[in-house]
């Protein structure tokens, strides 16, 4: 065979590796994410657990941390935590969560964050299975993975006004990932990650079993 013919013919071998190992660079690569896309789920998987509101009346009314701020205004993050929480089999809701983290010490930081490992504390017999936890930038193959172990991952996102929320990530369908929002958008169950504005910024997530 002449050079002609082969190289154009190895060119074209090679196009289907080359497409494949791009794909595969995009969706381990750690990065702001889109809300879409990843490994497609032909069949839909959905992660049984507790679906918490923030502003459920039962603690809605509580004071973040030692802030004067409401968890019904700021309780994503606390929501969120106790959904995930709730997902591996411990018992615990936003209220019972922000009142142990408010008197465990290094609970929250002094602006009120959450410390995401002391929230898994809140067990502790079932802490060392969940540490240690992930908490840093985002990819699809995380999230990916993640739900294959049938294990739920936090998602920061923003409001389209800018402001930053929490939302558990806990299944998927297709290229969408569906999630239980802990704020109004959750009121009516299950959503998708997609109506948030690109992009989710970071991920947090308890070892997978």
């Amino acid at each position: 065979m002449s050079a002609r013919r082969f190289f154009p013919i190895l060119f074209i071998a090679l196009l289907p590796l080359a497409a494949g190992m791009l794909w595969i660079f995009d969706w381990t690569t750690k990065r702001p994410l889109a809300t879409s896309g990843g490994l497609y789920f032909p069949i839909a998987v959905e992660i049984p657990g507790p679906h918490f509101l923030q502003g459920d009346k039962r603690w809605g009314g509580d004071f973040l941390a030692w802030t004067s701020d409401f968890l019904s205004e700021v309780g994503c993050a606390v929501a969120s935590a106790a959904m995930a929480l709730g997902s591996r089999g411990i018992e615990t809701d936003p209220g019972r969560l922000n009142a142990f983290l408010q008197t465990t010490d290094g609970g929250y930081t002094p602006e009120g964050w959450i410390y995401w490992e002391k929230a898994a504390e809140i067990d502790p017999e079932k802490a060392s299975g969940l540490l240690p936890h992930y908490e840093d930038a985002p990819s699809h193959f995380l999230i990916d993975s993640n739900l294959l172990k049938r294990n739920p991952i936090i998602a920061r996102v923003r409001y389209p006004s800018g402001v930053t929320h929490f939302v558990l990530i806990c299944g998927k369908r297709g290229f969408e990932y569906l999630v239980r929002d802990p704020g109004e958008g959750g009121q009516d169950g299950l959503t998708l990650l997609s109506a948030f504005p690109e992009p989710v910024e970071a991920l947090r997530f308890y070892r997978a079993d």
